[in-house]
């Protein structure tokens, strides 16, 4: 029995699949744990890349955002209604004009190397490889790694609201499985038209043979000189940098042994400088910026502990990609006590949690975890025990081989039976 000959699609323009994101990352290393395991996959991109990663994917990879038809149209909407507004309804035109092209693709590719299932992520517009799936009788799993619709309309902007909230209701509706990787968004999938039996919750994870654990050497001192606090991810409020920050100024008043180092970039690090600059800490605090994923795992290894020091929210729906690969790692990890990383790590036993937004506990976990390296090494072991035992990418990829399987038996038994399409 030949591999799984799967379509990747990634309509979204903001995840380039040779990129830094975290978004990126999470393509990337699903596709090479599919791939790991046997299956053979076309990768279909509206971003293929940022044009300076070098991170390797383990798939072809073919560009279906360069449609000339649809960017010339962009540019004339930009000429007619120039600034925001105008921006806004070129970004979403472009967007559903792409369709076409990732449509025509999968034919093209259907017709020479037939598909056996096509795994989408979920992207704003996107609509074309769920309709191609429907009319070919190919498995479709959609994968929905936020509420893109919500956030587009709060910290952005949404011109064709209407729109975004039909296409987001069909796709759950006739998707043949919807993975998520939160308790939150299955309830958000659920509340808006997927089918309960059709969810599946699927778990951000790390690569543990790429994040060794590295031997960290015994002190039998005093606390260590220098204690380096680590942060992976974008400088984005949501992750709680201000929190961080807040807390290492603290820290620095009582101890001049500590050191941040920060891996990521976004648009909280002109913020970060004015307060290196204003407390004299640029000595203190390294930024790296965007760097690629090849180079993440030995930044890891230089700190002492690895924060996720999550803001109070109201609806948290994250799969924290920086939490798994600390626990991977093994370094000891100081988070903050919300949504999915209170069902992964126990406090006191994998990890120190305290309340969202407490600087006050942040900044006494950090000084008890230098305080007690013992305390530190055994937090960091259990939490890579448990990487290793339940948060891999290579099981995520055993997962969704196996939902394909399944539904390819159906299809083989005559017993398959998409979701039909709404009544008109």
């Amino acid at each position: 029995m030949r591999s799984p000959h799967i379509a990747y699609v990634c309509a979204d323009r903001g995840i380039p699949i040779i990129g830094t994101k975290g978004g990126s990352t999470h393509i990337r290393e699903m596709v090479n744990a599919l791939s790991a395991r046997g299956a053979e996959l076309r990768v279909l991109a509206a971003r293929p890349t940022d044009g300076a990663s070098r991170n390797a994917l383990r798939a072809d990879l073919l560009d279906v955002g360069s449609d000339r038809f649809g960017r010339a149209l962009r540019t004339h909407i930009r000429r007619i209604a120039p600034g925001a507004p105008g921006e806004v309804i070129a970004s979403e035109t472009l967007a559903l004009l792409g369709n076409q092209d990732v449509y025509q693709r999968l034919q093209r590719l259907h017709a020479r190397w037939h598909l056996d299932a096509i795994y989408e992520r979920y992207s704003l517009w996107g609509h074309a490889a769920l309709r191609f799936a429907r009319e070919h009788g190919i498995p479709f799993l959609l994968e929905v790694n936020a509420p893109l619709r919500v956030e587009q309309a709060r910290y952005r902007a949404l011109h064709n609201a209407v729109l975004a909230e039909a296409l987001e209701a069909h796709l759950f509706q006739l998707a043949d499985r919807v993975l998520v990787p939160s308790s939150a968004l299955r309830e958000y999938v659920i509340a808006r038209g997927a089918r309960p039996g059709r969810v599946r919750t699927v778990c951000n994870a790390a690569d543990p043979d790429r994040f060794r654990s590295a031997p960290r050497p015994t002190w039998n001192g005093g606390p260590r000189t220098p204690f380096v606090i680590g942060f992976v991810g974008s400088l984005k409020p949501w992750h709680g940098i201000q929190d961080l920050l807040r807390a290492f100024v603290r820290l620095r008043r009582r101890s001049s042994a500590y050191r941040l180092l920060i891996v990521g970039d976004g648009p909280l690090r002109p913020a970060i400088e004015q307060i290196c600059r204003r407390e004299r800490l640029t000595d203190a605090i390294r930024l790296t910026g965007d760097v690629d994923y090849a180079r993440v795992p030995a930044l890891m290894a230089e700190m002492d502990v690895a924060l996720a020091p999550y803001p109070r929210m109201t609806t948290f729906y994250f799969s924290p990609l920086k939490v798994y690969e600390y626990m991977a790692a093994g370094v000891p990890i100081v988070a903050s006590a919300i949504g999915q990383v209170t069902e992964i790590l126990t406090h006191r036993r994998t990890a120190l949690l305290h309340p969202a937004g407490s600087v006050r506990k942040i900044v006494e976990h950090i000084e008890e975890l230098r305080a007690r390296p013992r305390l530190a090494a055994r937090l960091a072991r259990a939490a890579r025990h448990l990487a290793v035992k339940k948060y891999t990418w290579d099981r995520n990829a055993a997962r969704v081989l196996a939902m394909i399987a399944t539904l390819q038996r159906q299809i083989r038994a005559g017993r398959y039976a998409p979701a039909e399409e709404p009544a008109l």
